[in-house]
């Protein structure tokens, strides 16, 4: 325990910084930083060969808050193995014992933050990545102790994950509640090592390119069984309790492919865009698909099929202020373009992670405020409970006082 708590760091530029060890490329952040706050700061252009290239959290550090940042263009990736959390990562640290459940990462929040264009090239989490929330709090806490992390409020797009979960992934998080986002235009590419099940030559595309949910340890599997905990959070996988008033749009997910009909070969993402092919979208998804399927209520989806009516989805353009699709490096495009293909490098000679993925283009473009016919208005219920909700992305007050009105979908509320 470092016993560094209260810390605030705030209103600061970090830029162009990197490690390769430890966590965190721009800041980091570990065991013991109790009541942390990280608000207000630019961090952009960071680089780790471990988890988090922007923020990286890793061991207990109870009530932390990561809150109106500008996280953009930071990448994590490592040759040898896979690590997430291009923009933000937030994890516990192993157990203190051999197979002992990890202490966890503490209760954080993560909310009204810019995520757009970060890269983990070498796995999960392009914008957001948590990891072990929930460890040995299952077993020596009551419930309503279980460190919690919350996503709120926060504009996670355009980001990019080599493996899944291009906006946002989660792993060993059995409570967590993420709503009034907006993650949108995020991609996963299928480019790590891992995504090479069957073929050498060709990748397994993976589903969840917005918000992708995996399958909990066995070790936290077991303790989640041996409590009283309601039949929700006894689901094998990281299930939210809220995952409502969402705009889950456009996410992509590609798959890498070579073939060798030609002298010399020929590679690249499918489907190739850049050649007229449809996108293929997956806003959200369980891996293995076998254990579930998340449960988006009050939100605009690409498609609502297979959801309940009750749930009050919709899939109708949310008619975001200006919003910009990855494609080349070199572009400059501002305006929707499904016609420019991310680019890809291969090192055949290498063994492990050995696809650069490159996309652009690198600047702040894009607005994803909404529009004032957006159909997100008015069709969002308020949260209780959570004060940081009564507040959007940019901190104006919520619709909801002293009745209770509707709010809108996403991280803006139109005024």
């Amino acid at each position: 325990n470092a016993a560094n708590n209260n810390v605030r760091i705030h209103h600061n530029h970090v830029a162009q910084n990197g490690n390769f060890g430890g966590t965190g490329g721009g800041v980091s952040l570990y065991t013991g930083a109790l009541n942390y706050q990280v608000t207000n700061n630019f961090i952009c252009g960071n680089f780790a060969q471990t988890h988090g290239a922007g923020i990286g959290h890793l061991g207990r550090s109870n009530n932390g808050l990561i809150a109106d940042n500008t996280i953009i263009f930071n990448q994590s990736f490592n040759q040898g193995q896979n690590v997430s959390g291009g923009g933000v990562f937030v994890g516990g640290a192993a157990g203190l014992t051999v197979n002992a459940l990890t202490p966890g990462a503490g209760s954080v929040t993560i909310d009204g933050n810019l995520i757009q264009g970060n890269h983990a090239a070498a796995g999960d989490g392009g914008g957001i990545a948590a990891d072990h929330i929930n460890g040995a709090d299952i077993t020596s806490l009551t419930f309503a102790q279980w460190n919690n992390l919350d996503i709120l409020n926060n504009m996670i797009v355009n980001n990019v994950a080599g493996l899944a979960g291009g906006g946002i992934s989660l792993q060993d998080t059995a409570k967590v509640r993420i709503v009034n986002n907006t993650v949108a235009n995020n991609d996963s590419t299928s480019t790590v090592s891992t995504a090479f099940l069957n073929n050498p030559n060709e990748s397994e595309p993976q589903p969840g390119a917005g918000i992708l949910a995996r399958a909990h340890s066995a070790g936290l599997t077991s303790a989640i069984a041996a409590t009283n905990a309601t039949i929700l959070y006894k689901r094998g996988f990281s299930n939210p309790s809220a995952l409502r008033n969402n705009i889950i749009w456009h996410n992509r997910s590609f798959y890498w492919s070579v073939s060798n009909a030609t002298d010399p070969a020929t590679f690249g993402l499918i489907p190739d865009v850049g050649a007229g092919a449809a996108p293929v979208y997956s806003d959200v998804a369980v891996l293995p698909a076998t254990l579930g399927y998340l449960n988006p209520s009050y939100s605009v989806l690409t498609d609502v099929t297979g959801y309940p009516a009750g749930n009050f989805n919709i899939s109708t353009d949310p008619l975001f202020v200006d919003e910009v699709l990855n494609g080349d490096r070199g572009q400059t495009i501002i305006q929707p373009e499904f016609t420019t293909s991310l680019t890809t490098a291969p090192a055949f000679d290498e063994g492990g992670n050995f696809i650069d993925v490159r996309y652009g283009p690198l600047s702040l473009s894009g607005n994803y405020h909404l529009q004032t016919t957006s159909p997100g208005i008015n069709r969002a219920l308020p949260f209780t409970g959570v004060p940081r909700l009564q507040q959007d992305f940019d901190n104006a007050q919520r619709l909801s006082l002293p009745l209770p009105l509707p709010w809108d979908i996403g991280a803006d509320e139109v005024r």
